[in-house]
């Protein structure tokens, strides 16, 4: 908010008054984006609703509440906050972005090419709009198309790790596997504390029955974050092929553990470590 001077007689004592309620607002939309990074989405929630009382008409209230609310799978009052952000400024490309968003969750394609394609339209440095486009195309069998906005994506922001993650998984899927890893290389490299990334990598070592590679990988995934339930269950079906079985079934029951929404993507593997473990 502007800060707008008062007529003299009490100048100072407005003044100030109003300094702090501008910045208690501020502070509200601050302490929201706080929540949102720790995943706190339903504070998050609540502060930037304090927020939007207070500034009706203010276009990052709407949008990071409605990334909120999309957080918490509340899908449809997270489009309804991005149309109020659209219908605020409709030249702002975050509203379609986020109606991108959540459309692919919808699994809405249509949806959500149309508000990812006037997202980029909008602003042609979105490279997030891009590498999610690129997926919307993979997945509609349009692969010339999605490798070209990925390599569109790359060009314009030749930094932006999540591009070249993105082009590895689709290198690897269509069978190019020198290229897949020089890509999540890269990508590693330009963000080297991204624990998704080294599970990717892990995952294409394992692929390519590299084992030893993908356990290290997976490892260091564990190191970033210890808590990380999709590194434990890649490891355990690595150290499964490896012949570690004993390893194997403690990694997959910790991974199991902490995220319990894996076990029917790992169970089969869980299941075939306890067979061979007991021939």
């Amino acid at each position: 908010m502007r800060l707008f001077s008062k007529h003299f007689i009490a100048i100072l004592l407005l003044l100030t008054g109003f300094s702090v309620f501008t910045q208690e607002h501020e502070d509200l939309c601050q302490q929201g984006d706080n929540y949102l990074k720790e995943s706190k989405y339903e504070d998050a929630i609540n502060s930037y609703s304090e927020y939007i009382k207070f500034s009706p008409d203010s276009l990052k209230g709407y949008i990071a509440r409605g990334y909120a609310l999309f957080f918490l799978k509340r899908v449809d009052e997270a489009i309804n906050d991005f149309d109020k952000a659209i219908k605020l400024d409709s030249m702002n490309y975050k509203g379609y972005a986020g109606k991108g968003a959540a459309y692919v969750f919808l699994q809405n394609s249509e949806e959500a090419y149309k508000n990812y394609a006037k997202a980029i339209e909008l602003n042609p440095n979105d490279v997030v709009s891009m590498g999610s486009l690129s997926v919307i195309l993979y997945a509609d069998g349009k692969t010339k198309e999605a490798f070209d906005m990925l390599n569109r994506a790359i060009e314009t922001d030749p930094g932006n790790a999540d591009s070249y993650r993105g082009r590895s998984a689709m290198y690897f899927h269509t069978g190019d596997t020198v290229k897949a890893f020089a890509d999540i290389n890269m990508a590693i490299e330009l963000a080297p504390a991204r624990v998704e990334f080294y599970n990717l990598r892990g995952a294409l070592y394992r692929e390519c029955e590299k084992y030893d590679e993908a356990i290290a990988d997976f490892n260091r995934a564990l190191e970033l974050d210890p808590k990380n339930a999709e590194a434990y269950c890649r490891r355990g079906v690595a150290n499964l092929y490896k012949g570690n079985y004993d390893d194997a079934i403690n990694d997959m029951e910790t991974g199991i553990s902490l995220e319990p929404s894996m076990e029917p993507l790992i169970n089969k593997y869980l299941q075939e470590a306890k067979e061979k473990k007991t021939k």
